[in-house]
């Protein structure tokens, strides 16, 4: 087993001195971990590839292309849960390095006591079954006793075996115990790794990982730390982490934070220096950039709370600002050019009606950035729009990707505020999106789960194609089902879209249900299952275990056998 935790001996310092492929999957947390790596490497003169593979067909294609040129491969958020030497089949000179939040790991990569190397944050411990449960010296001879026609015991036979029952068998005794020690053997196997793959989850960001490399290698700063506050953030937010994991790991990041951000007493404040700090962030998405109305009637917390898509809700949320003592001219237009009484107060205000109107959970503990006068951004507002940005329809994968990786610079605020007017636009269209589904009662309770289809035709059908932002519909979807309808909190929902309508394909997601504390699903499990079962031809090859592509054909056969499958 290989398994790296120090990772500036183990991991970094040897891939520092030759040209390295970086495969990165393009959601946020890898995109901030992927230019924390690059800003490294540029520090080191270190030659390096960036390739974005959004699956496993990717994630071939690109080694294939680059690997003659490469002997180390650092895979970002990919790959973990894939046999790598079986899929890349890599000469023995090139070490692939896995930098994965995902888990279950495959634990031919865990087991693999060469090529692959898991990179871990310093203390993390992998939850991985033992070596001998399975792998085993026996297993080779097992299958080729299966091969030659070998029989093999029931569960009754075993069973009988176990309490004392006698049989006489033609091989003796001597290799009829050993044959019933092997089958046990396989049955406990099973059974383990049944547990180890039942649930998916999230560990560690990978930002989080790689910056604090960059602290090791004493070369961290403002720049790479608000990338790790991002790529946390993103966590939290896209529901890949409990709010405990994300407090506990906040309190890590609050050393550095106070580390790389001394008070203006303390120093001189520079025009070109970045400063973070730590705010109660709103659950009000973009609203620094919008206005106070729209971002109320489009954030999934208070649109959700109060209905803001019925003629009541609507009026709730009117007499909200009234309480505030907001007049509604004020709230219509830019939070940046409302008078300064108003925006200063505002903060304030809201905490004061907050709970009077249920909004229990209007904030959570984050961090702000700034650069000198330049615009403030919190943490959630650089999600949305380097999300906005990953998933921009207008342009391919490829490009939207570079753009977004740019765009995480902090020289490049234009890029930064394009994204923020981009996940406007995406975070109106999907509002509008929830409001026609609860309109039209589209959304249908099949007793395990709760599912919706986005029709081919509907306006701005575009936004959703992406996974991130399909998921993203997917959570708002499922608040607003919720808040009509309270059972619905206990299942989880499956949300589906044309991709490509040529092709007659369409992507399906699935969010967990809220009361899911722990964030971990079975919808991979469930999803191959239920596809299996039908024949359905659909595609598993994204990195994102509650994601994945099939034919529109085949949806409603597949939506049944998954009703038939979560029911027993």
């Amino acid at each position: 087993m290989v398994v790296i935790d120090r990772v500036k001996e183990d991991f970094y310092q040897r891939i520092s001195s030759d040209h390295v492929l970086v495969l990165v999957y393009p959601d946020v947390d890898s995109l901030c971990a992927c230019k924390i790596l690059q800003t490294l490497f540029k520090a080191d003169n270190t030659q390096y590839t960036v390739v974005c593979v959004s699956g496993i067909s990717q994630l071939k294609t690109a080694f294939t292309t680059h690997h003659d040129k490469v002997r180390s491969v650092v895979l970002i958020n990919c790959g973990g849960g894939a046999k790598l030497i079986e899929l890349l089949q890599p000469e023995e000179h090139i070490c692939i390095f896995v930098v994965d939040s995902v888990r279950p790991l495959e634990l031919d990569n865990v087991y693999n006591k060469g090529q692959v190397h898991i990179v871990l944050r310093e203390g993390e411990v992998l939850e991985i079954p033992d070596f001998d449960d399975i792998y085993d010296s026996d297993q080779q001879a097992e299958e080729d006793g299966e091969e030659e026609g070998e029989e093999f015991f029931s569960d009754e036979e075993v069973e009988d075996s176990v309490t004392g029952g006698k049989r006489r068998r033609r091989e003796g005794e001597a290799s009829y115990e050993a044959r019933r020690k092997r089958h046990l053997w396989r049955r406990k196997r099973e059974e383990i790794l049944y547990k180890y793959s039942e649930f998916n989850y999230h560990s560690t960001a990978a930002s989080l990982v790689l910056y604090e490399l960059a602290w090791r290698l004493t070369r961290d700063n403002n720049e790479l730390l608000w990338l790790a506050i991002t790529g946390l953030t993103e966590q939290l937010l896209h529901e890949k982490t409990d709010r405990e994991m994300y407090v506990t790991e906040m309190h890590r990041m609050q050393p550095h934070v106070l580390r790389l951000n001394r008070s203006e007493e303390e120093t001189v404040s520079a025009i070109n220096t970045m400063k973070i700090n730590f705010v109660e962030e709103l659950r009000l998405d973009l609203y620094r950039h919008w206005t106070i109305y729209d971002s109320l009637c489009n954030s999934c917390y208070t649109a959700c709370k109060f209905k803001v898509w019925s003629l009541k809700g609507h009026k709730n949320l009117l007499e909200f600002l009234a309480d505030m003592g907001l007049p509604l001219v004020q709230c219509k237009q830019r939070f940046s050019a409302m008078d300064v009484q108003f925006r200063e107060n505002f903060r304030s205000w809201i905490d004061r009606s907050a709970a009077k109107f249920g909004l229990d959970n209007m904030a959570y503990g984050s961090f702000s950035a700034q650069i000198g006068y330049k615009i403030k951004l919190s943490a959630a507002d650089m999600l949305l729009s380097t999300t906005a940005l990953i998933e921009n329809p207008e342009k391919s994968t490829e490009e939207a990707f570079l753009q977004a990786l740019d765009a995480l610079s902090w020289s490049n605020v234009t890029k930064i505020l394009a994204g923020i007017e981009t996940a406007k636009l995406q975070q109106a269209a999907i509002k509008t999106h929830v409001r026609n589904f609860i309109d039209t009662h589209q959304v249908v309770c099949t007793g395990p789960f709760v599912y919706a289809y986005v029709e081919e035709g509907t306006p701005n059908m575009k936004y959703f194609s992406r996974p991130l932002t399909l998921c993203k519909l997917a959570r708002f979807l499922r608040e607003a089902w919720i808040s009509s309808n309270k059972r619905a909190r206990d299942y989880p929902f499956i949300l589906s879209a044309p991709v490509d309508l040529e092709k007659g394909t369409c992507l399906v997601a699935g969010v967990p249900c809220q009361t899911e504390e722990t964030r971990r699903s079975e919808f991979r499990k469930a999803f191959t299952q239920a596809a299996d079962r039908t024949q359905a031809n659909a595609s598993f090859d994204c990195f994102d275990n509650c994601v994945f592509e099939m034919q529109m054909e085949d949806r409603g056969k597949f939506f049944d056998a998954l009703t038939a499958l979560c029911t027993v």
